[in-house]
């Protein structure tokens, strides 16, 4: 498979979550149906929590142990036993949230099959055989936009359902292309967990505090101000996601070879960094000026530009780190980018409003840079 091809189907696995989510809101905000639209949002939400735990922050760890293990039936054995133990420790709990019976189902239906994808996406990424998984993602997104514009029946359950399906057929899909070297036997998942927790903590800490300078913005600012930040946070998520997917075929070059790719392409890093950075800056633009009517400054672009490179350029060290298997220098990483972000939003909102967050938000991202610099 050709570098671009790979390119393009890992940017398109990765983008497809996010962009479905985002149209789904479009449609249910459109169409007027706000119950629909907060039960969508309760449902998301339980679901990346959900998985927050049962991926056990294995995501990259994942791929790492599929380019550099040999037996390649016993890493699924671990990964799916771990994931099966992990889904029905927390599922159990889940039944017993205030939601309605359905929702609760749908969560935890939606959440196993990903579980599951998510252990054979890492395999295929591995071995560069995403194109099919892409293919099945952007098919249903299609199907949904084009059931949206011509059905008057655009509601909740069958927007999860034509999720729930999606996950279906990349699971039978990956299960008949990968037959030959996959494996669902279950094993003891406990000495697996206890050398992977710290993938975890560094996973469940960044979910939890990813969001710290929104959660304090909600404190300060009025609500139309709250709305604007949460558009510029989601847009600036989906734009993450897009680049890290990008860069996904140079994660499985760095595992492949040690630190000799990283050390030998770093400028070329950079330079694509670089250019991805600018070339997200006129989508922003339109997007919030034309469908979210959202005023955009030169200045807040540039702070755009900021955060979209320093991430970037934080990504790297992340892989680095995960191939030398320095969990903890990324787990105290996470931690001080997290508490500098809590430090930042609460001396900053106050005074600057939503730029306030904007530079706490980016503040952590520095601080998560140069402590991997200094830790070299």
């Amino acid at each position: 498979m050709s570098n671009k091809l790979i390119v393009f189907s890992n940017t398109v696995r990765g983008v497809s979550s996010s962009l479905i989510n985002a149209f789904v809101c479009f449609g249910f905000t459109a169409l007027h149906l706000p119950s629909d639209l907060k039960n969508f949002i309760i449902f998301f939400t339980g679901v990346n929590l959900l998985l927050s735990f049962v991926n056990w922050g294995l995501k990259d760890y994942s791929v790492k142990l599929f380019v550099s293990e040999s037996a390649t039936d016993k890493v699924f054995s671990q990964l799916f036993s771990i994931r099966l133990s992990l889904f029905i420790l927390i599922g159990v709990f889940i039944c017993f949230v205030p939601l309605e019976l359905t929702l609760i189902i749908f969560i935890l239906v939606f959440s196993f099959l990903k579980s599951c994808n998510n252990t054979i996406e890492a395999f295929s990424t591995a071995k560069s055989k995403n194109s099919l998984f892409a293919a099945v993602d952007l098919f249903f997104l299609i199907a949904l936009v084009i059931y949206y514009c011509l059905n008057s029946g655009f509601n909740l359950n069958t927007v999860i359902m034509f999720m729930i399906i999606a996950e279906l057929s990349k699971l039978f899909a990956g299960i008949i292309l990968f037959r030959e070297v996959i494996s669902f036997k279950l094993i003891n998942p406990i000495p697996f967990l206890k050398t992977t927790y710290n993938y975890f903590l560094i996973a469940f800490f960044a979910f939890l505090l990813s969001k710290t300078d929104f959660y304090i913005a909600s404190l300060y600012l009025p609500s139309n101000e709250i709305i604007n930040y949460h558009i510029y946070s989601s847009l600036i998520g989906l734009s993450q996601i897009i680049i890290a997917s990008f860069f996904s075929r140079q994660m499985v070059d760095l595992f492949s070879s040690r630190e000799k790719t990283f050390s030998t392409q770093y400028k070329q890093f950079l330079l694509t960094s670089f250019t991805l950075s600018i070339l997200a800056l006129p989508f922003f633009y339109l997007i919030t000026q034309y469908f979210y009517k959202f005023e955009i400054s030169v200045t807040l672009l540039a702070l755009i530009f900021c955060n979209l490179f320093i991430y970037s350029i934080t990504i790297f060290e992340i892989y680095l780190k995960t191939d030398q298997n320095r969990s903890k220098v990324l787990l105290i990483g996470v931690l001080i980018s997290a508490f500098t972000n809590v430090i930042f939003s609460f001396c900053l909102i106050q005074y600057l409003g939503m730029m306030g967050a904007v530079l706490s938000n980016i503040a952590g991202l520095v601080c998560f840079y140069l402590f991997f610099k200094i830790k070299q």
